[in-house]
């Protein structure tokens, strides 16, 4: 996956104050509040003996490593070594990695390119997040980040895959099987998929859609869907933790005002159906994605898997045209 960007950590309200580990991408992190409240992030690694950061402390403002005591401050400089003897100067030498973080819409953002360069944009803003009340959570799950973006936007498996849940499957309960028409169009920043279409490229999105899902590489997912009274809007950012593991940081809009945020422990039954199913393929892709068939109603995820591959290339703004300005898929539900 693409370093140079931001990847979601925790959710601000997990973090108090005791660090937290947090692995983005193949990297563990520790991220800990500092003595002015700011967040800070750092590599889980103690620079003496290697033990992890996240099992210590935050002590006046610097995480203490719980092994000899080693305190590092915001920056991943070692401040204080109290083996030393009284008056000794730490090294100036000594220190971790640390990582541009900073904390928006109720997430703690982590930048995980070049630290050392200023990150040359600031972390996705979540557009009306003040006006509406939300539900917030996060679901680990054993298989890629690809696989579940792929998953996130695939109008196909709802009535299979989410019984009892989901509001294309209640639909699907209503009426026969019919033909429907999925819009889909490759955007500035990533694609949009849309129902009802309309005539030409030239046509706004219509604004009484009943479906409405936008990728935006290299992790956030947008989904809205309309049925009859229901109003189902939710965003979902999908960390990759490893090659083939990965955390869905999930956050469902309620009713509008006043803000509030709330978090929720337990498992969403819809996040669970997606995960079992999805942890029971990756095997087979690990050990050979050769096997892999598709039919033209895959088209839809097929696109974006071509949509992340580009984005994470570091090559997005470069070959993204390369891309179907606009396709039709016809797809039977």
């Amino acid at each position: 996956m693409l370093r140079d960007s931001w990847y979601v950590a925790c959710a601000a309200s997990q973090l108090t104050d005791r660090p937290r580990a947090a692995r983005i991408l193949d990297q563990d992190l520790v991220v800990f509040r500092d003595g002015g409240g700011k967040p800070c992030a750092l590599l889980d690694r103690c620079c003496h003996r290697g033990v992890k950061l996240s099992l210590g402390k935050v002590t006046d403002g610097n995480i203490a490593c719980v092994y000899h005591g080693w305190q590092y401050d915001g920056t991943g400089s070692c401040v204080k070594i109290p083996s030393l003897p009284d008056g000794s100067a730490v090294p100036r030498a000594l220190g971790v990695p640390a990582f541009p973080c900073v904390e928006q819409d109720s997430y703690l953002w982590v930048w995980m390119g070049n630290a050392r360069k200023e990150p040359p944009s600031d972390p996705p803003l979540i557009e009306d997040f003040d006006q509406y009340r939300w539900m917030q959570g996060s679901t680990p799950m054993a298989c890629s980040a690809t696989m579940l973006i792929e998953n996130q936007c695939d109008p196909v498996h709802p009535p299979f895959a989410h019984v009892g849940t989901h509001p294309v499957y209640f639909a699907s309960r209503m009426t026969d099987p019919k033909d429907y028409s999925y819009e889909v169009r490759a955007t500035d920043s990533g694609m949009v998929v849309f129902i009802p279409t309309v005539d030409s490229l030239q046509d706004p999105i219509p604004s009484d859609y009943n479906l409405l899902v936008t990728p935006d590489p290299p992790t956030r997912v947008c989904i809205h869907q309309r049925f009859m009274k229901l109003d189902f809007f939710v965003l979902n950012h999908i960390i990759p933790t490893s090659a083939n593991t990965c955390r869905m940081e999930w956050l469902m809009r309620g009713a509008k005002g006043p803000h509030s945020v709330k978090w929720v422990d337990k498992e969403p039954k819809i996040a669970e159906q997606d995960r079992i199913l999805l942890e029971s393929a990756q095997p087979a892709y690990d050990q050979n994605d050769d096997f892999e068939q598709s039919v033209p109603t895959d088209f839809i995820t097929m696109m974006v898997r071509q949509v992340v591959a580009l984005a994470n290339s570091g090559r997005w703004h470069e070959d993204r045209r390369k891309l179907p300005r606009r396709r039709v898929v016809q797809i039977r539900s």
